[in-house]
């Protein structure tokens, strides 16, 4: 049943940056990594508290009344400010597009020149994964025509069917492009060269779009519609903010279908107590059989009151798929992943069918 969900959408100026965690000195190069929501709540934060007439200043907690601090929160907790993703959309002729990360059980399937996009099934067979000992593994049940999928996302409709088992596609945004910039430190307190400081970031550059994040909070939206944007990201690049509203079936629970066969996707990061997974290999009483994953992303960020990185996290990379051998409640997946109310571990339904070999 499609429910309507309000899309948070920020449309960088120009240029914008999340840099990778690492020592930043003379002569480096930073890549610029996809973001985590911790960037974002940081300038949605900023933003209000601003309008709010709070003075901010850097190395300084500011003084903040109870009533508005329950609402912003703070670097450990959003308040009451709920937002989904980042994600990234493009718009064409005033038609926006919405891409998720792919799936990570997907793989492609080539038949007589057309492309096929298909499932791993679930193979029932003791596999090691980590420290962890599974029921199964994701398996490829093909061996001719097949190849790694090819694009890292998914559009919003294309995971809808996804998520239902229908047939679907993967396919990437167009509309922005990862370049080099040369830049210069500066002196503290100076307007001068810092000596030897020359270095190298990457940056995206979208045309026609940006990212956007998902909230049912109409608090949220109160708050987001006062703001005409926020600055973003690494150096404070000003993107602008829109809000629409969006029906879809996301994240509905699955209907008629074998719940004994039901998968969960992550759409964000996930920080587990286990790493790949959480410790006890389930979420509430379901039980995880199987998991399709790719390498895990390191998530921190920048504390602006104290002038210091926020503490490292390595978490499940968006698009992990877990194999289940029952329907868990939203609350037993979410509640599993540390930092959840920031967005951490937000998750679909989906389902997955067993693999039967032929003999």
């Amino acid at each position: 049943m499609s429910k309507e969900y309000y899309f948070v959408y920020f449309e960088p100026e120009e240029w914008i940056a999340f840099r990778e965690v690492k020592q930043f000195g003379s002569g480096s190069y930073a890549q610029t990594v996809y973001p985590s929501p911790y960037p974002f709540y940081g300038a949605v934060r900023s933003a209000i508290l601003k309008a709010h007439g709070i003075e901010l200043q850097y190395h300084k907690k500011p003084n903040i009344p109870k009533q508005l601090q329950e609402l912003v929160g703070d670097e450990n907790n959003p308040g009451r400010i709920k937002l989904i993703g980042p994600f990234i959309y493009s718009e064409e002729n005033g038609q926006k597009k919405h891409y998720f990360p792919a799936p990570k059980n997907v793989y492609l399937k080539q038949d007589n020149g057309e492309k096929q996009y298909k499932r791993m099934q679930y193979f029932e067979v003791e596999t090691k994964v980590g420290n962890f000992t599974l029921n199964g593994l994701a398996w490829i049940p093909e061996m001719t025509n097949i190849e790694p999928a090819e694009e890292a996302y998914i559009e919003l409709r294309e995971l809808e069917k996804y998520k239902q088992g229908q047939s679907f596609k993967l396919s990437s945004p167009k509309n922005f492009i990862i370049e080099s910039k040369v830049g210069i430190a500066l002196e503290k307190d100076y307007k001068k060269v810092k000596e030897s400081m020359l270095y190298t970031m990457n940056v995206y550059r979208f045309k026609n779009g940006g990212f956007f994040m998902i909230t049912d909070s109409k608090e949220t939206v109160q708050e987001l519609t006062k703001l005409e944007g926020v600055f973003l990201g690494a150096k404070q690049r000003w993107a602008r903010i829109s809000v629409e509203k969006v029906t879809t079936t996301l994240f509905d629970k699955l209907e008629n279908t074998n719940h004994e066969q039901t998968a969960i996707m992550l759409i964000t990061p996930a920080i587990y107590n286990g790493g790949i997974a959480p410790s006890e290999l389930k979420f509430g009483n379901s039980q995880i059989l199987a998991i399709a994953s790719g390498k895990r992303m390191v998530i921190s960020g920048w504390d602006y009151a104290f002038g210091r990185p926020k503490p490292i996290y390595h978490a499940v990379a968006s698009g992990t798929v877990y194999y289940l051998d029952s329907m868990p409640s939203e609350t037993d997946v979410i509640e599993k992943s540390e930092h959840n109310l920031f967005g951490f571990g937000s998750f679909i339904y989906t389902t997955y069918e067993k693999f039967k070999a032929n003999i």
